[in-house]
């Protein structure tokens, strides 16, 4: 057991990517040295982490998106087994943060030639992160994509739209590391990591290894400021933005009357008007290109 790569597989990346990711990992690894096992409904893959576990595994791979990820660092959180990702989700934030290649047969290939990395993990409520979380707007478009059977940048941003003219900014009482302020806000973003999907950076200066969450509170978007905000994520130059607020810190609370949801990579969940966060240091073990010196 631990030798062997298992391969937890998001049934939904279809059945062509799965024949591609199959005949990536027999050319990896030959006939031995791994299992492939796929999700048959929503939370399988961490049930089949936690299977997994209980058996002896030592190196567990995560196929698809951002959510399927997060399912996996549930159970693999603060234990001496390593993670490999093999991004086919559509915002791969993660991924693109530890530079694992968006190919599938070079991301295979990284599981044999990587080296492993201890990263630090978010905790919002009960549930670990390993990106990013949020409250506010992204929230509640995470939460209506929820509803839905279709993902990816597409209907990320039709559901923008759809909410955005509804929507209204709360006030909230925000406590980091014991200093209390209040700010109205249309969404904040407590990040782990840089990014936040599809190449844009919702925390430019965040690393994975600095025992810190990086927050962006966004302040407000328009018509008028909606377009320079995406632009300034994609350049890395958000915290810059002058609709942006940026803190860091190890403890967050964040309270406000309209939080109903948070999202944790991407995934909405409930919760009733605040959300406790805070930071766990070297809680994962991930596997990264050699090449790479910090996260």
């Amino acid at each position: 057991m631990q030798d062997l790569f298992f391969f937890i597989v998001n049934s939904r990346i279809g059945e062509k990517r799965i024949a591609e990711l199959t005949q990536a990992v027999q050319y990896t690894f030959g006939t031995n040295g791994y299992e492939i096992l796929q999700t048959k409904y929503g939370g399988h893959a961490k049930d089949l982490a936690l299977q997994l576990v209980n058996e002896g595994a030592q190196n567990i791979v995560a196929v698809g998106g951002d959510g399927t990820v997060n399912e996996v660092i549930q159970v693999l959180a603060k234990k001496e087994i390593r993670l490999g990702i093999i991004p086919t989700g559509s915002g791969n934030g993660l991924a693109r943060h530890c530079k694992i290649p968006l190919k599938m047969n070079e991301a295979v290939a990284l599981l044999k030639n990587g080296k492993s990395a201890l990263i630090d993990l978010g905790k919002i409520n009960d549930l670990y992160f390993i990106s990013n979380a949020g409250v506010g707007f992204d929230a509640v478009v995470c939460n209506a994509i929820k509803q839905t059977k279709s993902r990816g940048l597409k209907m990320y941003v039709r559901k923008v739209i759809q909410h955005y003219f509804t929507y209204k900014a709360d006030t909230y009482t925000i406590h980091i590391d014991g200093k209390e302020f209040k700010q109205k806000a249309f969404f904040m973003n407590v990040a782990n990591g840089k990014e936040f999907g599809y190449g844009f950076e919702i925390a430019p200066e965040a690393t994975l290894q600095d025992g810190m969450l990086d927050m962006i509170i966004v302040k407000k978007i328009n018509p008028f400021n909606g377009f320079k905000f995406v632009l300034d994520g994609w350049r890395k130059k958000l915290i810059k933005n002058k609709n942006c607020m940026y803190q860091r810190g190890k403890k967050i609370r964040i309270e406000g009357e309209q939080l109903n949801y948070f999202q944790a990579d991407g995934d909405a969940h409930d919760c009733n008007a605040f959300c406790e966060i805070e930071v766990h240091e070297n809680a994962l073990q991930i596997i990264v290109p050699s090449s790479l010196n910090s996260l």
